[in-house]
């Protein structure tokens, strides 16, 4: 996919039928720049590139022996500035803009995150102003500028809105989130429930039975399922010292809440996925159907695994 850095700038590469991705993300300073492989809803592979922004990093970023290796093969470039400060980022955009358009001259759009718009003091639209104004005119009409905030979310919120962009326009990653969806209604037509798979490494809804990933308001909705695994397991063990047979390690393979008319079944189906499933009915008999199609067994999970493998 792409190249994506941190700080002034951010770069996402992966790898992905040679698609490139930029994107800025909330993690510390970052000295140089360091590289990680990630899985994007389960279904997008991707490798980050995080950028640091500190002035001496920016200059070798843009020097002559590493400018072309940075700025090139990137589908998805974001650069993102911290608005609680006074301008002085005009210079480094314009390097930015020139070295990301000549190294990656496919590209459609730039990304402009306009961050910490939430503290007081922050000045957006006095960057917005400094980085437009003096944009070159074949720049103009392909820069994107957007208010964000770490801290609120809306900045996490704009990037997988970018990505989620480019998931829509792959044919393999459709095709694949086409085919995870199929089986998925199998399952449903088989238990009467909604099925919803969660990635584990974001947090973030792969597919459902409920609609679409490019339209469904639970497109950005995110399942923690190990902090709530962590604070039974506590329980659990404390339950057991108490009455003197403590097994250790403990491990939970599934587990099961109920409402007045319905059950919620969540079982983690592989080391990167969460299955949740959302009953029709209450009885213990739909919750045994259940846990036969999550079976490692049943044909229907050995698919689904295959299809979100990656491989």
């Amino acid at each position: 996919m792409g190249k994506a850095g941190v700080g002034k700038t951010s770069l996402m590469k992966t790898t992905c039928e040679g698609h490139s991705f930029l994107q800025t993300i909330n993690i510390p300073p970052t000295k140089g720049i360091s590289r990680e492989n990630y899985l994007f809803r389960g279904l997008l592979e991707i490798t980050l590139w995080d950028a640091g922004g500190q002035q001496k990093y920016l200059e070798r970023y843009f020097s002559a022996s590493q400018k072309e290796i940075i700025f090139s093969e990137v589908d998805i470039p974001v650069f993102m500035v911290d608005t609680s400060e006074d301008p002085k980022d005009q210079q480094l955009f314009t390097q930015f803009l020139e070295n990301i358009f000549k190294y990656s001259p496919d590209l459609d759009k730039v990304f402009v995150l306009l961050n910490k718009t939430d503290l007081e003091q922050a000045k957006p639209d006095i960057f917005f102003e400094e980085l437009s104004s003096n944009l070159k005119p074949e720049f103009r009409d392909r820069v994107k500028f957007t208010p964000v905030s770490v801290k609120d979310g809306t900045a996490q919120y704009r990037l997988i809105e970018i990505l989620d962009s480019s998931l829509q326009s792959s044919v393999i990653e459709l095709e694949k989130m086409k085919n995870i969806r199929g089986v998925l209604e199998e399952m449903k037509s088989e238990t009467n429930s909604e099925y919803f798979l969660f990635n584990h490494l974001d947090g973030l809804i792969t597919a459902s039975t409920v609609g679409s990933i490019s339209s469904d308001p639970l497109n950005f909705l995110s399942l923690e399922i190990g902090a709530m695994e962590s604070n039974i397991d506590g329980i659990v063990q404390k339950i057991q010292k108490r009455l003197g047979n403590l097994e250790d390690p403990i491990f939970l393979s599934f587990l099961l809440y109920e409402t007045e008319n319905y059950y919620v079944f969540l079982q983690e189906i592989n080391d990167n996925a969460i299955m949740m499933v959302v009953t029709n009915e209450k009885s213990f008999e739909i919750i045994k159907k259940i846990q036969e199609t999550l079976s490692k067994s049943n044909l229907l999970i050995q698919n689904l695994l295959k299809l979100i493998s990656n491989k």
